[in-house]
């Protein structure tokens, strides 16, 4: 049989049963509509941290009391491992600090937040031009004491009255007054925060002379792989051990985003069950066509089709309702994703991104005709096996 008869077969089979079919692939339907969704978002983020962090500057430098993203740290820095940085060759500028979640009083209503804190001055020398600029009010100065500036969320989307310049709020029990606003990040931590002067917040948190963050920037012409290099050797001597990470911007965009592919994959994973219920689905309708259309393969078997015309034409329909399927879910997964995007930019979330490429869109409908195929193969291949004059006879 030629191609264009065998994919005739397959429509036609398809086309008769439209109900059938199209209940058969809801599954698959479901399941890609997850996956993409999810892929699109997961990669969607990912991209825009990976940006962010590369807009905080490539001559910026972070460390970090662990090795790991969610290991909790064995031991802090301390003013000495500070100097050890302090002395390294190439390095300009270090900044450190603290940075936890605390909850903040303003107008009688308690809200959780970011909090970060460190010395003004270094602050705004090592995050000047970093996409962390002041909407209203002024950066903290080094004099300040219970003074602080508060991210775009805190002000305006937190409590039920917004947060302006000269207003107060309560930490702890005491008072703060603030004196500037940052302009909105997108990343929800950043944006619903608090900074504060360390002298402070080491008396208000209990972290005096100890810091779980250190930001380093290199001076212009410097190497920063090297300096790196040099970093870690000069740490390694004032720490007491290699427990830390040093990481450049790329390295920090690098780690950041495998964690969240690692939590892409595994999510996309779970909505992959809706995409196996969909191929048992396409597998059981094939079998059972195959017993309806008993006398059918034994008419096309009689008049000359050989065994593989008949896995293909059923082979074929399986992989049509996996791609139908597909391309219905693919549609569904776009116009979910981007809903999600928009109603998440609507809230202050400028990180909710849909990712959409070609490679996405290709990749999917392949796949998707390609868990068709699989499906369908196995029943096809006992049906293209009857045996035709036991069929025509309703054996």
């Amino acid at each position: 049989m030629k191609i264009d008869d065998i994919v005739a077969f397959a429509f036609k089979n398809i086309s008769k049963k439209r109900t059938q079919s199209m209940l058969t692939i809801i599954g698959i339907v479901i399941g890609v509509l997850a996956m993409v969704s999810l892929i699109s978002l997961g990669y969607g983020v990912q991209n825009y941290i990976k940006e962010e962090m590369m807009k905080i500057g490539s001559n910026k430098i972070t460390i970090l009391p662990m090795k790991q993203f969610g290991v909790p740290p064995s031991h802090y820095f301390t003013k000495k491992d500070v100097k050890a940085i302090e002395n390294v060759k190439g390095v300009d500028a270090v900044m450190y600090g603290w940075y936890g979640g605390c909850e903040i009083e303003y107008n009688g209503e308690k809200k959780f937040v970011s909090y970060y804190y460190a010395k003004p001055s270094q602050l705004k020398k090592v995050y000047k031009g970093s996409g962390y600029e002041i909407d209203e009010g002024r950066w903290l100065s080094d004099n300040d004491k219970y003074a602080c500036v508060i991210g775009y969320g805190t002000a305006h989307d937190l409590f039920n009255r917004e947060i302006k310049i000269g207003d107060v709020i309560k930490i702890k029990d005491k008072k703060f007054r603030v004196v500037g606003i940052l302009k909105p990040v997108g990343d929800q931590q950043d944006d619903n925060s608090v900074l504060l002067n360390i002298d402070i917040g080491e008396k208000l948190f209990g972290n005096e002379g100890k810091y779980n963050f250190i930001t380093v920037t290199v001076k212009e012409g410097e190497d920063i792989n090297e300096v790196a290099n040099e970093i870690k050797k000069a740490l390694k001597k004032s720490f007491g051990s290699d427990d830390f990470s040093v990481l450049t911007a790329e390295q920090l965009a690098e780690t950041v985003g495998s964690v969240l592919g690692v939590i892409t994959i595994f999510v996309v994973g779970v909505a992959g069950i809706s995409l196996l219920v969909g191929a048992v689905g396409i597998s059981n309708t094939m079998h059972m066509s195959i017993l309806e259309r008993r006398k059918d393969i034994g008419i096309l078997k009689a008049l000359g089709a050989k065994t593989t015309d008949i896995l293909a034409i059923f082979v074929v329909e399986s992989g049509f309702l996996g791609l139908f399927g597909g391309m219905i879910g693919l549609i569904l997964g776009i116009v979910l994703a981007k809903f999600v995007e928009s109603l998440a930019h609507k809230f202050g979330y400028l990180m909710v991104n849909a990712w959409i490429s070609w490679e996405l869109i290709v990749g999917v409908l392949i796949f998707s005709f390609l868990v068709g195929v699989i499906s369908g193969y196995f029943p096809a291949r006992s049906g293209a096996k009857l045996n035709p004059i036991e069929t025509l006879r309703g054996e």
